[in-house]
């Protein structure tokens, strides 16, 4: 069966066992511990509490949202997969190809492209030596971190001097997070780690890229998460993102 989106032009299909939302193919079991996610542009996972329900499948009007059994399968405004699975496992494959028959697509795609790639986890450590650290608020994107601070405290000035100068684990495109993007960074903290979180001032407050006024800019600290519209010439700590 297939149904079209009005909001979104997104086409989608399913079967027993599959979706297909937008040219990506996901695939769950029955008990809905076994998840295999087809992306083109990537699939992010979330904490999600209970265990999978039975077999089934409800889809939302326009086709962004689907729960196949007991598997919630999101779609984010940039086109990649957000997906729940309670109590089960969810790993990315090659990309979907709409054109298969659900009874071969799996074995299909794997001769074709036989290498998998795992779902990225927050503070795993990626090939060049730098940290996943999550999806962007402001570019629906994922977003890497250094793995650790910048070995000093700036003013915000200088925050930006460091950054747009910055070659590390062979990247240029460093730069400051946005409010967002710390805020994010601060969530997930636990999980990337290297941060300052003693509250002391000024090393454990940390500089965004997003100011007020030509005097003030937003600064968080990570012991709490508060987040405040500091003087730009104080001192904070840095942590680059790409």
């Amino acid at each position: 069966m297939s149904v079209e989106s009005a909001k979104q032009d997104i086409k989608g299909s399913y079967g027993d066992g599959f979706v297909i939302m937008g040219g990506d193919r996901v695939e769950v079991s029955q008990d809905g511990k076994q998840v295999t996610a087809y992306a083109k542009d990537g699939i992010e996972t979330k904490t999600a509490s209970g265990e999978g329900s039975a077999q089934g499948i409800s889809i939302s009007a326009d086709f962004n949202t689907v729960v196949l059994n007991g598997v919630t399968i999101q779609r984010a405004a940039d086109g990649h997969l957000v997906i729940s699975a309670p109590g089960g496992t969810v790993k990315q494959a090659a990309p979907a190809n709409d054109g298969l028959f659900p009874s071969i697509a799996s074995s299909y795609v794997s001769r074709l492209l036989p290498a998998t790639k795992a779902v990225l986890k927050i503070g795993e450590k990626m090939p060049d030596g730098t940290v996943y650290a999550g999806i962007s608020p402001d570019t629906g994107k994922a977003m890497y971190t250094t793995p650790a601070d910048a070995p000093l405290t700036y003013t915000f000035n200088q925050s930006q001097k460091y950054a747009g100068k910055l070659d590390a684990h062979g990247h240029k495109d460093w730069r400051v997070p946005t409010k967002g993007e710390l805020n994010v960074l601060f969530q997930n903290r636990a999980d990337i780690g290297g941060f300052d979180i003693s509250g002391s001032d000024p090393a454990g407050w940390y500089w965004s890229s997003s100011q007020n006024d030509v005097l003030n800019a937003w600064a968080q600290r990570f012991s709490g998460g508060d987040q405040v519209d500091d003087v730009k010439d104080n001192d904070s700590s840095l942590r680059c993102v790409r």
